[in-house]
């Protein structure tokens, strides 16, 4: 995972293993502006087995690693957030 600062043209990395981490979106902490202060939230794709994670990641601290991951029952694709912008739908949950 890599973040760019815009203002610095500076990135900080972090590695994250066997995951290939999608588009994150940040969260901020309720009343700050700053995006020092919230959290990165973003799926991931184990590449050893295919499961789907939901990972929340410290805005602050990003090589830090997630503080929370959820995983997700369904496979969900990287690259969610265009897929839905082109009208792609998901399947429903239990393959409906």
């Amino acid at each position: 995972m890599r973040r760019y600062d815009t203002e610095t043209g500076s990135s900080r990395v972090r590695e994250a293993g066997d995951l290939s981490v999608g588009e994150p979106v940040f969260a901020p902490e309720p009343g700050r502006d700053s995006e020092e202060h919230g959290h990165r939230l973003t799926f991931a794709t184990d590449r050893t087995d295919g499961a789907s994670w939901f990972l929340v990641i410290p805005a602050e601290d990003p090589a830090a690693g997630p503080v929370a991951r959820a995983r997700i029952p369904l496979r969900v694709p990287l690259g969610l957030a265009r897929l839905l912008a082109a009208g792609c739908r998901l399947p429903a949950a239990g393959g409906a």
